[in-house]
């Protein structure tokens, strides 16, 4: 499957958060930022948009986000792609 949307934001503040991210997470749970595996769809000011994953692949567990520059609401989340969806889960792809 192309282009799948694993979460959508709606508008925000660009001076508190940052652009959402996504990344592929490794087998140790670490992030790897080397790939570009995903795109928000939004305006880089703000707009509401939704977070794509280019190609998503089956048993892959995948982290994103959006940061809170002041510290105390950066939100992180972990999902799993099943071949249809993604699924909820911890870093190491265990479900939630």
């Amino acid at each position: 499957m192309k282009n799948a949307v694993i979460d959508s934001y709606g508008m925000y503040n660009w001076r508190r958060y940052s652009r959402p991210w996504v990344c592929r997470m490794t087998e140790r749970g670490q992030y790897d930022f080397d790939t570009t595996v995903g795109t928000y769809t939004g305006d880089k000011r703000g707009g509401a948009g939704d977070l794509v994953v280019f190609e998503p692949t089956e048993g892959v567990v995948y982290g994103y986000g959006q940061k809170d520059y002041r510290g105390n609401g950066t939100q992180i989340s972990h999902a799993i792609w099943d071949g249809e969806k993604f699924v909820a889960c911890d870093k190491l792809g265990r479900i939630k």
